[in-house]
């Protein structure tokens, strides 16, 4: 009863918790790309196709390409050939085999794709499956407009007479251009949108399109719209557009223009003055942003991962590829997979019910328990100790999962610590999980503890013979229950006394002490468990030499006067091959 007391004074909350990373994909793919939305792309076998958050496939893996998505949607290839789109929510829209031909850029741009056929050019509408076309020519969106070429005769698409116009995404639907005095047989080039406007050239005349005013403004070298010697003028009808590394080049009497690939301006120079660049609007994208980072760990190539800047999984990935939100991109043995870490909630350990550990003997039988979200399972964990003085009975393994956790635990069996005294002190051990495959960050666990003192220590009685005081000393230890647990008993007396000490049963000692003087003998009877502390019990005897015999002081009380002389023994380093791996998954 006065040790349960004292344990429940010395609670404590013995537990340590760790964000929760768990598997959304698990490694088992060629190559993985997050979507976002919960969507992913994998392909597997030189076979793409798109999987949810809960490793189902949303679209089947049969698309040897994909290309990249942009504005939402990607094109699909089968035996090389664009058969088709997907969106990044795994819908798929398909056409027969060779019916379309992707153009020149070929992606989505405003959710428009332009392809081609037999019969002309044509535009994809992601967002309602429509085809729109065909038209003579036709260019990719840039800020919401295209440039097309709109066949004056419908059946004569590609050999006829056309009118150029412009094809809003918001409206879906046709707009002319106001070319004021000049007409469609006029224009000798035209780029596509930038920052609001196109460049027009009309009868070798370089213009400035304003589409949100519908107006044509005459480009000048020195920007005097009334010298006319100052005009922009082409060398040559029709201009001469030349393909360049990143984009397209244009000529003209006294400088060039370059365009970016969708023929957007990118730069002015004219001759004798400096390059005016141009910038082009980026499309928005989605910010990448992660709390989660890759680790990197001396003696190694292998990474981990830390959550907020704390380590939450040991090395174990040939290669973290990509961040994005909770999620990672992992590869490990060769296969990516993607990882999730929950915010919201941990894993954590408990240790003895939350309550202090007290030593009777070198060792303690408790429990270590693994508290995780409900969602997870149990089955999928396992428990290690990294501590080589705790020892894991794989044997006691129980599971419990309710609506709240999901519980691992185990009995587990404590050497006692070097360093504890009988008041209550601090420690630690060490444990690590594994879940699914994934080995979670050890944590190291404070402890309180304390070495209980089951010991009395009594003299019984003493008397003198000649020059030799004979005692018999009452050793005691109510926790034994009748088990010998290896205890060394000893004598040692102050000043230049010898002590003779005699084991007469498992409790009683006869000591005999040499070269004692009248007055009070003072001395300490130390006890020392295997592996333990040696606990020291300081009593004393009166001696009167003319009554020949004489009482022990009267003594306090026994745990007060014990005390801790020397540490426990640490523990051996073969003893590190009784530690026992757990490997089964």
């Amino acid at each position: 009863m006065k040790n349960i007391v004292l344990a429940a004074l010395l609670f404590m909350t013995t537990s340590a918790g760790a964000q929760v990373p768990r598997w959304v994909l698990h490694p088992k793919y060629d190559n993985v790309e997050m979507l976002g939305n919960g969507f992913y792309l994998v392909t597997n076998n030189g076979r793409t196709g798109v999987m949810n958050a809960s490793e189902k496939e949303v679209v089947p893996l049969q698309y040897d390409k994909v290309s990249p998505f942009n504005t939402h949607y990607a094109l699909v290839y089968k035996d090389g050939r664009f058969v088709g789109y997907m969106s990044d929510q795994g819908r798929v829209k398909e056409f027969p085999a060779g019916q379309y031909q992707v153009a020149e850029q070929p992606s989505f741009y405003d959710g428009y794709l332009v392809v081609s056929n037999i019969n002309g050019y044509f535009y994809l509408r992601a967002s309602d499956d429509e085809v729109i076309g065909p038209f003579t020519g036709a260019m990719p969106f840039t800020e919401g407009y295209a440039v097309v070429k709109v066949p004056n005769n419908p059946k004569k698409v590609l050999g006829g007479d056309y009118t150029i116009q412009v094809l809003s995404a918001k409206t879906g639907k046709l707009e002319r251009l106001n070319l004021g005095e000049y007409d469609t047989d006029d224009v000798d080039f035209i780029s596509g949108v930038s920052n609001g406007k196109s460049i027009i050239v009309l009868k070798k005349r370089f213009h400035e399109y304003d589409f949100s005013k519908g107006t044509l403004t005459p480009i000048h070298i020195d920007g005097n719209i009334a010298n006319k010697k100052s005009r922009v003028m082409a060398n040559e009808r029709p201009v001469q557009v030349m393909s360049g590394e990143n984009g397209f080049l244009v000529q003209f009497k006294t400088g060039q223009m370059t365009f970016d690939p969708l023929m957007r301006l990118t730069s002015i120079e004219y001759v004798g003055q400096g390059k005016k660049v141009v910038d082009v609007p980026e499309v928005a994208k989605e910010e990448k942003k992660s709390p989660i980072q890759s680790k990197a760990f001396p003696g190694t190539d292998l990474l981990g991962l830390n959550y907020n800047g704390k380590e939450i999984l040991s090395a174990q990935f040939e290669k973290v590829s990509a961040l994005w939100g909770n999620e990672a991109q992992v590869m490990t043995g060769g296969k990516y997979g993607i990882l999730s870490v929950d915010p919201d909630h941990s894993c954590r350990f408990v240790l003895n019910d939350n309550m202090a550990i007290g030593f009777e003997h070198k060792t303690a039988t408790t429990n270590i328990k693994a508290v995780c979200p409900p969602y997870m399972k149990p089955s999928l964990m396992t428990l290690n100790s990294e501590d080589e003085n705790c020892h894991i009975n794989i044997d006691t393994r129980k599971e419990n999962t309710n609506v709240e956790t999901a519980v691992l635990s185990y009995q587990c069996s404590m050497d006692i610590p070097e360093e504890i005294g009988l008041d209550k002190s601090s420690t630690n051990t060490k444990f690590a999980l594994n879940y699914d495959g994934l080995k979670l960050t050890a944590k190291v666990l404070p402890f309180d503890t304390w070495y209980v003192n089951n010991y009395t220590v009594q003299i019984m009685k003493h008397n003198i013979e000649g020059s030799v005081l004979n005692a018999e000393i009452l050793v005691n230890n109510g926790a034994m229950g009748g088990k010998n647990f290896f205890r060394d008993v000893q004598v040692e007396a102050e000043d230049s006394v010898v002590c003779n000490l005699t084991k007469i049963t498992e409790e009683m000692y006869q000591a005999r002490f040499y070269g004692w003087k009248d007055g009070t003998l003072r001395f300490s009877v130390d006890i020392t468990e295997d592996g333990c502390p040696t606990l020291s019990y300081a009593r004393s005897i009166a001696i009167n030499t003319g009554k020949k015999t004489g009482k022990s002081e009267e003594e306090a009380p026994v745990v007060a006067q014990a005390k801790i002389k020397r540490k426990a023994k640490a523990r051996p380093a073969a003893r590190k091959e009784e530690k026992k791996v757990i490997t089964h998954f």
